[in-house]
């Protein structure tokens, strides 16, 4: 929001003085939009069937809160952060296409997310200068003289059927420092702390209603939630979750968390937590009954997934044969979801859709724009070259290049710059990289599947296991497209387990700073990046899956192939590997077939 507009606001507001009595009040909320502005295609669960069904869209999340804005007396409208980068959308249009979608949404308030400073202080002014929404954050504190200063507010005092209604804004601290890019100029301040502080000062000025608007993710939320008093309700982001109910599991939705999550403050009283998912999926719709005294007497939750009539389901046989279903098949589909509280029939809203439709048409064009010149030779990839073998010893040299734009990628983090090694499946590189103009459609032709860039913590011992499951999955039963190349390290191995179980010759992991290749230590740290499918132990990466479900780890949320953009971009002289990082015996006489 521009600042002249904000710095008029709040003074005014906080200003006021006000009676103190009961409030109805409806939170709709978004947050973690990501650039994500057209539906998305997701499987459900109906009839005990896998149901492909279209969801989402911004133009469609535009019209629900219309719509519930109208129908409900009192409302409050939110985005709990990260609204920009994640599409080619961003890539092209660096923030306008999400802020002039926002701006039609009627928010009355936005938060930073950390994903809000990945193109420095210059690409989050230039969003916020598209935004005419106010912002807030508490504990982002821009020094005198930056360009971001007065840009955003640590609170908002706003008037709601005659009552006093603070709001807090809140990021995400160690994750906005350490994996995204913001200026030296920048302060950040304990998400804890600074939610006290700014409780204390609004009941100072009479607020008993307190709202916090926080992308500190949900489990510091959480915690924020028992730690602090005088917040009622916390809207969060940056986990993505998704909160939700029984309704939703019975769809197989991945609900991590009820909506509402109830907690006590540290004085006792009643805490909601709320998350509405992520990329347009989602708009949260939570019911909140405050009494005179501010407290939290009741609340409902009412949560909307808006889904596509004009799209077809989609279904596989019996034989694993994709289908169509149609008359009574189809019908039926549409009663169980019309049947629900959750699911409603998506109807974009008019401007939002002709907005939408201006720069998908741009999209097209500028698709097609160069983003920098590949010399050398061909280096292979696709289904044919997944696995090394007799017309390519080398195999899927893409996916090693893959590997590398990662690497880069992570190593261009603030604090964080000290990521090890990366891996990556080579079913995720689609194709040849041939030399020549690379363009933008090009790069997500390359990375079509919208992975997003993972890091782990993990010994030695596990980087290794982590390549023998992927071998395993790759040459028996599973898939070929599970066959691991990586960017940091490289690695001897055979098709054919040893004596001992294992397939591993040698494993090297190459000093970032010297570029010394030296043997894998087993009782040695190290970080390590992949792309989000594996990391959760998709396609046979089960010691990844194992890791995060019992260590966790961080998703950065950003898309593979902006990575391999910012390298093309980057890197004016790129010449094309040669070499894959892998040497890979195989049987000449019994080589893996492609599955």
């Amino acid at each position: 929001m521009k600042k002249s507009l904000f710095l008029a606001i709040l003074p005014f507001l906080a200003s006021v003085s006000f009676s103190s009595k009961p409030l109805d009040l409806n939170i709709l909320h978004i947050n973690d939009h990501h650039s994500h502005l057209e539906p998305i295609e997701l499987d459900f669960k109906i009839e005990g069937k896998k149901t492909r069904v279209k969801i989402g869209g911004y133009p469609e999340v535009v019209s629900i809160i219309k719509n519930l804005k109208k129908e409900h007396k009192n409302t409050l409208v939110l985005h709990a952060g990260d609204a920009i980068t994640g599409t080619l959308y961003f890539t092209l249009f660096r923030g306008s296409a999400d802020a002039k979608l926002m701006n039609l949404t009627g928010f009355d308030y936005f938060t930073l997310g950390n994903h809000e400073f990945d193109a420095g202080n210059e690409g989050l002014k230039k969003f916020l200068d598209y935004l005419d929404v106010p912002v807030l954050s508490a504990n982002v504190l821009p020094q005198k003289g930056s360009i971001l200063e007065n840009y955003w507010k640590p609170y908002a005092i706003k008037e709601i059927d005659g009552e006093k209604v603070g709001i807090i804004g809140l990021d995400v601290v160690k994750k906005t420092k350490e994996s995204s890019s913001p200026g030296k100029d920048i302060v950040f301040t304990d998400e804890i702390e600074t939610s006290q502080k700014y409780a204390d000062i609004l009941k100072e000025k009479g607020v008993n209603k307190i709202i916090l608007l926080s992308h500190g993710g949900a489990y510091k939320n959480f915690e924020i939630a028992q730690k602090v008093s005088g917040i009622d309700v916390i809207i969060t982001g940056d986990t993505h979750h998704l909160f939700g109910n029984d309704e939703m599991r019975n769809f197989n939705l991945p609900v991590v968390s009820e909506y509402p999550t109830k907690f006590t403050s540290l004085s006792g009283e009643p805490v909601y937590v709320v998350e509405a998912w992520e990329y347009s999926k989602l708009v949260g719709d939570l019911f909140v009954k405050f009494n005179k005294d501010g407290i939290v007497e009741k609340v409902e939750a009412k949560p909307v997934i808006p889904y596509h009539l004009d799209s077809s389901f989609r279904r596989k046989d019996e034989n694993g044969k994709k289908y169509i279903p149609e008359g009574a098949e189809r019908e039926n589909i549409l009663k169980i979801l019309n049947s629900t509280k959750t699911f409603k029939v998506a109807k974009a809203d008019k401007e939002a859709k002709e907005i939408l439709e201006k720069y998908q048409k741009e999209k097209e064009v500028l698709g097609g724009q160069v983003v920098g010149v590949i010399k050398g030779s061909v280096m292979p990839g696709g289904s044919a070259n997944r696995i090394p073998n007799s017309a390519n010893e080398k195999g899927s040299v893409a996916t090693r290049f893959v590997a590398e734009t990662m690497l880069t990628q992570m190593r261009s983090f603030g604090e964080n710059a000290k990521i090890d090694l990366t891996i990556q499946n080579s079913g995720g590189v689609r194709q040849d990289i041939t030399p020549g103009e690379m363009t933008f459609n090009d790069a997500y032709t390359l990375l079509p599947f919208g992975n997003t860039l993972f890091m782990f913590d993990m010994s030695g011992e596990e980087v290794k296991q982590v390549l023998e499951d992927a071998l395993e999955f790759a040459l028996v039963g599973g898939s070929t497209g599970a066959f691991p190349y990586g960017a940091g390290i490289r690695y001897e191995a055979n098709q054919y387990k040893d004596k001992n179980g294992k397939r591993l010759v040698k494993v090297e992991v190459q000093d970032a700073k010297t570029g010394v290749w030296n043997e894998i230590v087993d009782n040695k740290m190290y970080k390590v990046g992949t792309n989000a499918y594996v990391a959760g132990g998709k396609d046979g990466y089960t010691t990844f899956g194992r890791i995060q479900k019992e260590r966790g780890g961080e998703d950065t949320y950003l898309p593979d192939a902006e990575s391999l953009i910012k390298f093309i971009q980057l890197n004016k002289d790129f010449k094309t590997y040669t070499d894959s990082n892998v040497i890979f015996h195989f049987d000449i006489n019994n080589e893996v077939k492609k599955k």
